[in-house]
């Protein structure tokens, strides 16, 4: 009869409240039960127990002072959040215990009845003001922001109203959280979609995660005014700029997943106009021309050829923009991914292809000749 597997402790470091604290356990075992058990830190609600609820979400961050992220307590073990700052319900007290703004507006508006979904609330909030803190937005948005906010979170009491309406007393009474008209658009840049099949355990049924990387370095020349005949082209997608719409999620991709692997690199082995009539320097600007790419993608020394179809549109003589009109599909263990480790790690059910699109922006760079277009940098 096989035993139980031992159990190999160590101790770690939390960053808790703006404390060190220094607690024994195993990688496995969740934040949550750490936070209990041995920092007497019970605020942090265990409900679900499947990070379905958001009872026990608490704040992390990267480093004090950069952007805080709402981590779910019962997911989290601590072999995957060592290094981390965290900051629960009992840390968003100010000095000599005085509530913060967020947690009287929640008592005067009575947002809560049994409240034991109450911490995860206010937690989801503290990171909404932090984004709005960092990117304000006119208040007319205000309200659809505060639902996309707590949209995670459960209260089998009282519905929402009064949590959205605490939360928005409290981001209206500090001016520098809204602002009267949107601040400027941010001009277009290239990204890198990807689309994979997943599974959690808590899931019951199989869902999407969708996510692109927008920290992206193309560059194309023409040996002959815009010819797709005489072009060469490299693109590289950096993995840090992951972006999922879960900035737990990013980081856990770029710390767990990508690991090692910076970016992942396309070169251009030659293209073809799937309509022979069309060429980039006879067709008027604007004009969309489907294109036949043939190339090699490559990670961690692997190259693996693809084909993808695409369109290609000269803008304005000065824009050059190339978009897929299907997904590249890849199977990411031929690209020295590891899937099935990764997947385990984090209780998924992880498809080991990946649907890979793209949309680039580039523009003539005039200093290194007219022949020659590349990515718009990022600082723009």
């Amino acid at each position: 009869m096989t035993g139980t597997p031992k159990r190999t402790e160590r101790e770690y470091t939390l960053h808790v409240n703006g404390i060190p604290r220094t607690v024994v356990a195993s990688g496995q075992d969740l934040l949550v039960d750490v936070l209990h058990e041995q920092l007497d830190l019970t605020g942090t609600k265990l409900s679900c127990g499947i990070g379905s609820c958001g009872a026990c979400k608490v704040v992390a961050q990267k480093a004090p002072g950069s952007p805080k992220m709402a981590m779910l307590a019962c997911y989290a073990r601590m072999d995957s959040i060592e290094g981390l700052h965290f900051t629960t319900v009992e840390g968003l007290s100010g000095p000599g215990e005085e509530l913060s703004p967020l947690q009287r507006e929640f008592l005067e508006c009575y947002s809560f009845q049994c409240g034991f979904s109450t911490p995860g609330f206010l937690m989801a909030a503290d990171v909404l003001m932090d984004q709005l803190a960092r990117g304000p937005i006119p208040a007319a948005q205000l309200d659809n922001r505060i639902r996309q906010a707590i949209s995670g979170n459960v209260c089998r009491c009282t519905g929402y109203v009064k949590y959205a309406e605490a939360i928005k007393k409290t981001v209206l009474a500090d001016p520098r959280l809204t602002c009267e008209t949107p601040g400027p658009a941010e001009p277009q840049r290239s990204v890198v979609t990807f689309r994979v099949r997943k599974q959690s355990s808590n899931d019951l049924e199989e869902k999407a995660l969708v996510g692109f990387l927008d920290e992206v370095d193309a560059t194309i020349r023409f040996e002959e005014w815009l010819r797709l005949d005489t072009c060469t082209a490299q693109v590289s997608a950096r993995t840090r700029s992951v972006r999922t719409g879960e900035p737990v999620r990013d980081f856990n991709l770029g710390k767990f997943f990508f690991k090692t692997i910076e970016s992942v690199d396309f070169t251009l082995d030659s293209v073809d106009a799937l309509d022979g009539r069309y060429q980039l320097d006879a067709v008027p600007f604007g004009t969309a021309i489907p294109v036949n790419i043939q190339g090699r993608v490559s990670a961690l020394g692997i190259r693996l050829p693809v084909t993808a179809d695409a369109v290609v549109t000269v803008l304005e003589g000065t824009s050059l923009r190339i978009v897929s009109r299907a997904p590249v599909t890849l199977d990411m263990r031929d690209l020295g991914f590891l899937v099935d480790s990764f997947a385990e790690e984090f209780f998924l059910r992880l498809a080991r292809t990946v649907e890979i699109t793209f949309d680039l922006v580039l523009e003539k760079n005039e200093p290194r000749g007219p022949k020659v277009w590349a990515t718009v940098p990022r600082s723009r």
